[in-house]
């Protein structure tokens, strides 16, 4: 049985001003403006400029293509010993609205060789798009504060599912002031299915320029199949290179 996973902070800053010049003849460079204070016009303003941008790469493109290196442990949840390990790098081609599609390079099962044909990504369908041009209807978005993420400052993004779904998330996301590039994301699922019964991720983005793509992540499954798999708390790590944008399929 397969099963979904997904795909999981509150210190507003000041203004950031910029140095005083040394001299007449010194540059200045200024960093992006921070807001004082979240209101919510402006909320609704950053979310917005945010959909705007990112309904441009919907458009334009199928997905994101990848290849992930992903360590996946298992463990016994009252004792937490360790089960398995598995170690599986394979070739991702994550579409933004159809089921994910994967071809295994290697796979190993605690560091020995394995069959790449039984390992089992755990995913089908893919999440439902945030700022796309349906985020409105599907999710309920407010930026609630400002936060130094990566080193820059982020607006961070409460997200919530109107109509919580699997495929939906759970969390929050953060985009960079600067360019509203968005770099993170911390959740959950926004309903899980049978057999799953926790799940918390954790998410890397990196803004390639006309599209984004998860670059590592970790995350902390909580699942239970009764007969056909005993409970088990899988603990997943991962990274990713190789990114490239996918073409739209061309109709016919």
């Amino acid at each position: 049985m397969r099963y979904l996973l997904f795909l999981s902070f509150f210190l507003p800053l000041g203004f950031l001003a910029a140095a005083e010049s040394a001299s007449d003849d010194d540059a200045v460079t200024a960093g992006p403006v921070i807001p004082e204070r979240i209101t919510p016009e402006l909320s609704r303003e950053i979310i917005a400029k945010l959909t705007d941008k990112y309904s441009k790469m919907y458009d334009k493109y199928a997905g994101c293509r990848s290849t992930r290196h992903l360590e996946v442990k298992w463990y016994k949840p009252d004792t937490m010993e360790l089960v398995k390990t598995e170690k599986v790098v394979y070739t991702r081609w994550d579409d933004f609205y159809e089921d994910l599609e994967y071809k295994t390079l290697s796979y190993e099962v605690d560091g020995k060789p394995a069959d790449p044909d039984d390992y089992d990504p755990h995913e089908t369908k893919p999440g439902i798009p945030i700022f796309d041009r349906r985020g409105e209807k599907e999710y309920l978005r407010t930026v609630v504060a400002v936060e130094m993420v990566k080193g820059v400052p982020a607006y961070k993004i409460q997200v919530i599912p109107r109509k919580p779904k699997n495929e939906h998330f759970k969390g929050i996301v953060w985009a960079t002031v600067e360019d509203l590039d968005l770099i993170q994301f911390q959740g959950t699922a926004g309903k899980f299915r049978i057999g799953l019964q926790d799940l918390d991720v954790f998410f890397d983005a990196k803004d390639f320029g006309d599209y984004y793509c998860f670059t590592a992540g970790e995350a902390r499954a909580r699942i239970a199949f009764f007969i056909f798999q005993p409970e088990r708390i899988l603990h997943f790590k991962w990274y990713a290179t190789d990114f490239a944008p996918m073409p739209k399929k061309s109709k016919k």
